[in-house]
């Protein structure tokens, strides 16, 4: 019976891609191998090691270094760390690149094997020539044949992929080199080992050559054994290449028709199974070296003349299988599993009981089921060839539960189906149990579009585009713009030491400005120009990396690990790890019809919600999912930009308005009413009359989808942790999912506006609450973009972190922020009987759910927020943190970590405003450790401050203001803080806050607060203190007054006293030349001692300023400064003098008639004295001076003067100066 796979079928799994490239934290160890040639000039080996591969200036120095020619993944039977092993070959097939791709590993695994192994081969790789076998030891056993003939044996420890130093290792302790001698008669096609002590080689004139050595034996001897047909070959015409009809060229050597062109071993290792190039299935034994079992691929009796039209492609080896079952159906000890190309392509499955006994020993299962392969096109009108490009099969106990997985491939483009199936019944499931897999490449995104209404010009929209994680890998980036700008003549336009988003700007940049655009000011037109050539621009960059991303996109291989049944997608420039869908993705996958057909392949869920209602089926789900994503396509760019900012203002700010109200902004602000498409309505009305029309939409519609997204995560450990690279896959699954989700989401609330300003005018849906589903999509559309914006934005991750990966760099690497705060908690889901394909799913869906809390039904979004908030600010990145405050609520928790951010990004107004909102909620919450609650980004020392009420609050947020050196604000704080402890008799404010309130009030010329701190400190402290408060006062302008108004304690006397005569040296600097204290310094001391009723002191300070005013009125020389014919300037001089013999005389009088004299030194030196008061550090006598004395001076200086006014001229007047004619 004729068994076609059904089309369409269910889009069951999908593709989540893992990124190859490197980050810092690994490092790539390329090794040139020594090379057997005796005229070689790599005998010896040659290490070195990059952080990154260079970067490529050109399309084919990019394919060389980046795009594989070959690549798979090869899965140990060993299950300890690493165990999944990436192998790429590159460069012209010279190079063959190693790495580890678990996704998990045991959590009590401290390394992390993120090093990646280049080895450099002397000579070209065979196509065909890479094999892998299984050690018992902690090394990876790697058979490599090269165009030289040579056989590699690698034995390479798993440490190198742990520790860079470990491959330091001279290499040819693990590669050993063998020239089988059978090589110089045929040649090598491809290389199958069954241990790492026993190979097969399939040799091009249709023998087998077995090479074994013995466990002690390293690689460089192998015993030789080539066997045919007819059994050991000895005889000549074994040897001989015959070359006729009969013969396929590939990859430059001619095959024979009885060629193996794909072999397996038995799970005894006895037999050999083969397909050979003319269609034939053959099963050798290997320990008598002959086939005993031969047939017709499709078990049909071919004449010889068939031979040349039934020949196989020789290089598609990935055309047989062999599994065991377990027993499925008695009497069979393993199967095979063969395709053929012909007659429309068929699978066959052979029963093996005994292979020895010929026909009699192997059968068809099956027989009279033709399977065929699922056609991806099978409209008569497609004109494209699909061919099978590889299967693989999974094992099941017994035969049950068994998976089939097939690669469809035509040129480019590709398609992966599976099958679940018993084995006994395979024909039954094969006709309607096909599922798909969504390819990765098919989860486009728009291209940015300039629109009038954004703000935001093409750099922008172009860099975040380009420059989105995951999207597309640095080293493609890199070579699109040297291409760009060597195609232009630019290279001289960047700075090659400049970022790569700076180095793109530039380059567009300086495109643009080579067409001459004339901008002048207020011109529209140019600047519209302007605009248009730079999305020009852009886009012919954006079409460089296009070209260079299909080329890394192309498929090798298919992937499976029987362990895990995890397959994979392997391509030339990476792989991606094949996941079921969820259930919503699922259905937002498929169309409606083809989920009606495949319902009973969905998860099911439970049959009734909380309320009690049955949720609605499936298709009727995808039905409206699909129906409003293409009704919001045919809105334009312009209203798609509207809409987002009209949302982006709903979700986050708290709602002033009623939903009503809310809702009908949206429509008028949107402008739904001039949009909205007449054919687009009318195709919406199509699309939704399978449910009924507008008036069938419920809410439970609209609720379901919502509900069918992730609500509960895994409770339990399983004991592992991802990798890094597993990290890796998990959160590109985790990005695409959430695109996902964020879409549909969108998608509904444009259908709820649209139905509540549009259709609700002209009809009447009774069963649709359009308030409770706008509040309900809002609100889970608010978790879907935070996680957006984690899984966008990029932080770098220092070295030697607790959380750095890795230990083979000192290089940080670039982590999203949803990986840095979210992912590296999450642990893999591994459930007995479930494949690690859905785990995989499952793990994805946890890490949702964990962003926004988990299970712990007592953390809200909101918390979350600003547990994220808080991350950001503890790591340092300001800047993020600042692009994430509009996700910020407004509670009182998150407006104290706003006012944290707003002071480090030195808005210190805003920030003071922002603690004084939360300064009595979080003051009085004690129950909550803030200390925990924000991430550690609060010390314990300050979240003690919080909920220990206002005073210490504010002395918390004193010194924060404090240690950012904002004076003003904290001082305002520390008074506040003072005020609340003030009104609390049993808090004692704390001396350390009275000092900083005096020293903040001082740096802003507080001085009235910074006296009231003051007089509240201990006594020792205010003297402490005094002369920085001094400082600060005699400063001011108005200074001195100020002083002399406070009301100053009598203990302070003597200090200010001692301060303002610079006893103690702490005053005011002396007067230049002079040595002694300015004038102005001196008015201030007897003002003081005036003001504190010190008379004599003050009377002592005026004295000496007396002295100094006699000795300038002469000069240096000892003549009179008054001059002749200066009668103004001698009127000045002497009014000075007169005054201030009148003071000290008036002050002397005051403190009883200078009966208790004031002191001065006699026979003092003019030029070097400074000092004036009861001091004697210059050894001069002291003299008496009484109020007589003083007035006898003023007499006598009167008399001068008169004496000079009459033109008499004494010498010997003044005291001790000489005078003389001027």
């Amino acid at each position: 019976m004729d068994m076609p796979a059904p089309s369409p079928s269910l889009n069951a799994h999908t593709e989540t891609q893992a990124d190859l490239e490197s980050h810092g934290q690994t490092s790539v160890v390329q090794i040139q191998l020594p090379s057997t040639a005796s005229f070689s000039l790599n005998s010896r080996s040659q290490r070195r090691v990059v952080s990154t591969s260079a970067a490529s200036n050109d399309e084919a120095s990019y394919i060389r270094s980046s795009i594989a020619i070959a690549s798979s993944i090869f899965f140990s039977k060993i299950r300890k760390y690493p165990r999944s092993f990436l192998w790429r070959v590159l460069d012209s097939h010279r190079i063959l690149e190693l790495r580890s791709a678990d996704l998990s590993k045991d959590e009590r695994e401290k390394h992390e094997a993120s090093v990646i192994l280049q080895l450099a081969f002397p000579s070209t790789i065979r196509r065909g020539g890479i094999a892998f076998a299984d050690n018992g030891e902690d090394a990876l056993n790697v058979f490599v044949l090269t165009k030289s003939n040579d056989l590699c044996t690698l034995t390479i420890p798993t440490r190198f992929f742990t520790d860079v130093a470990a491959s330091e290792e001279d290499a040819e302790t693990w590669c050993k080199t063998f020239k089988p001698s059978s090589f110089t008669l045929s040649t090598p096609h491809r290389l199958v080992p069954a241990s790492p002590v026993q190979l097969i080689i399939l040799l091009s004139d249709g023998r087998l050559l077995r090479l074994n050595r013995k466990q002690d034996q390293d690689g460089s001897t192998w015993k030789e054994l080539a066997y045919n047909d007819g059994g050991w070959s000895t005889s000549l015409r074994g040897l001989v290449r015959w070359q006729g009809s009969n013969t396929v060229r590939y990859d430059g050597v001619v095959l024979d028709h009885n060629t193996a062109i794909a072999a397996e071993f038995s799970p005894s290792r006895k037999h050999l199974l083969t397909v050979c190039a003319n269609h034939t299935f053959k099963i050798w034994n290997l320990e008598k070296g002959v086939s005993v079992f031969g047939m017709d691929l499709l078990g049909q009796q071919r004449r010889p003349e068939d031979i040349q039209r039934m020949m196989l492609d020789a290089g598609n080896s990935e055309i047989l299988r062999v599994f065991e079952a377990g027993g499925a159906i008695e009497g069979d000890e393993y199967y095979a599993m063969t395709y053929s190309p012909h007659a429309g392509g068929q699978f066959k499955i052979w029963a093996i009981r005994d292979a020895d006994h010929g026909r009699s020993g192997v059968r068809f299962l099956h027989a009279d089921d033709i399977l065929r392969p699922p056609d991806p096109d099978p409209s008569p009108e497609s004109k494209a060839v699909w061919k099978m490009a590889d299967f693989k099969v999974g094992h099941g106990d017994r035969g049950i539960g068994m998976q089939l997985w097939v690669m469809m491939r035509s040129n480019k483009r590709y398609k992966i189906y599976s099958l679940k199936f018993d084995l006994e019944y395979l024909p039954a499931a094969w006709s309607n149990r096909w599922t798909s897999t969504t390819q990765r490449h098919s989860k486009e995104v728009p291209l940015p579009q300039l629109v009038p209404s954004d703000a935001r010009d093409a750099p922008d929209l172009w860099l975040d585009y380009l420059l989105y994680p995951g999207r597309y890998p640095q080293a493609i980036l890199e070579t699109a713009l040297s291409m760009y700008s060597v195609a232009r003549k630019l290279t001289d336009a960047t700075d090659a030491k400049a970022s790569l988003e700076d180095r793109l700007c530039a380059a567009i940049a300086s495109r643009v400005a080579s067409q001459k655009v004339n901008l002048e000011e207020g011109s529209g037109t140019q600047f519209a120009q302007y605009r248009i050539l730079m999305q020009q621009e852009w886009s012919l960059l954006y079409q460089e990396v296009q070209d260079l991303e299909k080329l890394r996109c192309q498929v090798l291989s298919l992937a499976y690990d029987d362990h895990s049944n995890m397959p994979w997608t392997v391509f030339t420039g990476g792989c991606a790890a094949i996941r079921e869908c969820s259930r919503l993705e699922a259905i937002s996958h498929n169309e409606p019809a083809v989920i009606e057909s495949y319902v009973d392949l969905l998860e099911t869920r439970s049959i009734e919600d909380e309320l009690g209602r049955e949720p609605k089926l499936p298709h009727d789900l995808a039905t409206l999912i699909r129906a409003v994503a293409d009704f919001r396509e045919t809105y334009s760019p312009s209203f798609q930009h509207t809409y987002r900012i009209w949302l982006s203002n709903e979700l986050w700010p708290e709602p002033l308005q009623t939903v009503a109200e809310r809702i009908k902004n949206g429509y008028v602000g949107c402008n739904f009413y001039d949009e909205t498409d007449e054919y687009a309505l009318k195709d919406l009305e199509k699309a939704l009359k399978p449910l009924g029309g507008f008036k069938g939409l419920s809410s439970n519609y609209f609720l379901d989808i919502g509900r069918e997204m992730p609500s509960i995560m895994a409770s339990e450990s399983s004991g592992r942790t991802f990798s890094k690279f597993g990290l890796n896959v998990l959160v590109e699954g985790a990005r695409d999912m959430m695109d996902l989700y964020a879409r549909i989401l969108l998608d509904l609330l444009v259908l709820i506006v649209f139905m509540e300003g549009e259709v609700r005018k002209t009809e009447t849906l009774p069963d649709l609450d359009t308030a409770v589903v706008f509040v309900t999509l809002l609100e889970q559309l608010k978790h879907y973009e935070m996680m957006q914006w984690l899984a966008k934005n990029v932080l770098s991750i220092q070295a030697g972190s607790q959380k750095a990966l890795g230990n083979g760099s000192t290089h940080g690497r670039m982590s999203t922020v949803l990986e840095r705060f979210f992912a590296e908690d999450v642990k893999p889901q591994l459930i007995e009987g479930r494949s690690q394909s859905a785990s995989l799913s499952d793990t994805i869906q946890d890490l949702l759910m964990w962003t926004i809390g988990g299970n712990y039904k007592s953390i809200t979004i909101d918390q979350v927020l600003v547990h994220i908030q808080c991350n950001l600010l503890k790591a340092g990145d300001i800047e993020l943190a600042a692009d994430f405050l509009p996700f910020q609520p407004c509670t009182p928790w998150a407006m104290y970590i706003r006012g944290r951010l707003l002071l480090s990004l030195g808005e210190v107004t805003e920030a003071a405003l922002c603690f004084e909102k939360t300064a009595y909620k979080l003051a009085s919450q004690p129950s909550l450790d803030y200390h925990e609650q924000s991430a550690g980004y609060l010390s314990p020392e300050e979240a003690a401050h919080l909920g220990q009420g206002l005073p210490f609050f504010y002395i918390h947020v004193h010194q924060l203001f404090q240690a950012t050196s904002y004076p003003s604000y904290a001082a305002q704080f520390a008074q506040l803080a003072l005020q609340f402890t003030n009104r609390s008799p049993s808090v004692v404010p704390p001396t350390s806050l009275l000092i900083s309130l005096v020293q903040s009030s001082l740096e802003t010329s507080s001085i009235e607060k910074a006296y009231a701190a003051l007089i509240q400190l201990p006594q020792d402290d205010q003297a402490t203190l005094v002369p920085n408060m001094l400082k600060s006062l005699l400063a001011m302008p108005n200074g001195p007054s100020r002083l002399l108004d406070l009301p100053w304690p009598p203990h302070l006397h003597g200090w200010i006293d001692r301060y303002l005569a610079d006893e103690h040296g702490s005053g005011l600097k002396p007067a230049l030349k002079t040595g002694l204290p300015s004038e102005r310094q001196r008015k201030i001391l007897a003002a003081w001692r005036l003001r504190h009723g010190d008379f004599r002191g003050a009377a002592a300070v005026l004295y000496s300023q007396l002295q100094i005013a006699q000795k300038a009125s002469l000069k240096s020389e000892g003549l009179p400064r008054f001059r002749l014919g200066a009668d103004d300037e001698n009127e000045m001089g002497g009014r000075a003098l007169d005054e201030a013999y009148l003071s000290v005389i008036n002050l002397m009088a005051c403190d009883g008639g200078g009966q208790d004299p004031s002191n001065h030194k006699d026979g003092q030196d003019s030029e070097h004295s400074n000092s004036w008061l009861l001091s004697s550090n210059q050894g001069a006598k002291r003299k008496l001076v009484t109020i007589s004395d003083v007035r006898k001076d003023w007499q006598r200086e009167l008399d001068r003067r008169s004496a000079v006014e009459a033109g008499r001229y004494e010498f010997g007047l003044g005291y001790g100066d000489e005078m003389g004619l001027g």
